[in-house]
Formats: structure tokens, C-alpha cells, sequence
């Protein structure tokens, strides 16, 4: 009798326990948005660096303040990069920095290269002198980040979603 007495204290403290404590949930995996959005990021600024270049090309040297606007407009599309990528870079976990670490290194240094393309820009934008020509080399410049950092954020993103490799084989 005490022992079965006992087996039920113990299974309702169980339960009591199992009802009352919240369980530490899991981190929600975000890295594939976060991937994703990143790369549409990369996507909208890439249409706008194409629009300056377009603008820059035909502009005349003498108009300078259309290209001090132009390049005060770029350099503010450009500031949230750095902050979004630290976001992507935070949302991934150990095992899937690990997994694409040289890519990721590379994205690194593609994020530094915006980081001084973004001073440089916004220095452009305060230039009461800049040609229109000095703004568009700056924006192939950009262009030409953009594409770096865009494929490899799509590399990074298929070796993320791809299946893991597996011995066994389904024929």
C-alpha cells in the first residue's frame, strides 16, 4: 500500500513539474531568411547603383550637384548593409559558420570594401566640386562588390539548404 502510495506522489509531482516549468525553447532558425533577405538587399542596391551609373553617364561635368545628390542617396541606401550582414552573420550558428566559413570570409571582405565605398561615396556627396565621373567609377566599383557579395551569398545559401550527404542510397 505505501508503495503504491508512493508511485502515485511521485507520478503526480511529475506531472505538476511537467505542467508548471516552461521548457527552454529552441533557438528558431533564421539564417535562411536572413540569407535571403541580405541577398535581396544586395538586389535593390544593385538597381540602384545600375540607375547611378546610367544617370552619371549622361550627365554633363558641370553638373555637380545632381551628382553630390546622387551620391548623397547611394551612400544612405548603403549604410544598412553593415548592420544587415552582422545580423545574417549572427542569426547563423556555429555549425553553419563552420560549414561555410571560406565563403563567409569572402563575404567579410566584400563587406569591407562597402565599408569604404560607403565613406567614400559620402565623402563624394559633400564635394562641392565632384564631376559626375568620379561618382560613376565609384558606382562600377560598387557594381562590381555587389556581384561578388551577391554570388556568394547564393553559394552560401544552396550549400545551407542542400540535403546532407548520406552513404545510403535510394535507387
Amino acid at each position: 500500500m505505501l508503495r503504491a502510495l508512493m508511485v502515485t506522489a511521485v507520478a503526480a509531482l511529475t506531472w505538476i513539474w511537467g505542467t508548471t516549468s516552461d521548457p527552454m525553447p529552441l533557438r528558431a532558425d533564421m539564417s535562411r531568411e536572413a540569407l535571403a533577405s541580405l541577398g535581396q538587399e544586395y538586389g535593390d542596391l544593385q538597381q540602384w547603383t545600375t540607375a547611378v551609373l546610367t544617370a552619371t553617364d549622361t550627365l554633363p561635368a558641370e553638373a555637380s550637384e545632381r551628382a553630390r545628390a546622387l551620391a548623397h542617396q547611394l551612400a544612405r541606401l548603403m549604410s544598412p548593409l553593415e548592420e544587415d550582414f552582422a545580423r545574417t552573420t549572427a542569426s547563423l550558428s556555429t555549425a553553419q559558420l563552420e560549414l561555410v566559413l571560406p565563403l563567409w570570409e569572402r563575404m567579410a571582405f566584400a563587406h569591407a570594401g562597402f565599408a569604404m565605398l560607403e565613406e567614400q561615396v559620402a565623402a563624394l556627396g559633400g564635394d562641392p566640386a565632384l564631376q559626375p565621373a568620379e561618382l560613376h567609377d565609384l558606382a562600377a566599383e560598387l557594381s562590381a562588390v555587389l556581384d561578388f557579395a551577391a554570388e556568394i551569398q547564393r553559394m552560401v545559401l544552396e550549400q545551407l539548404t542542400a540535403p546532407p550527404e548520406s552513404p545510403i542510397r535510394i535507387i
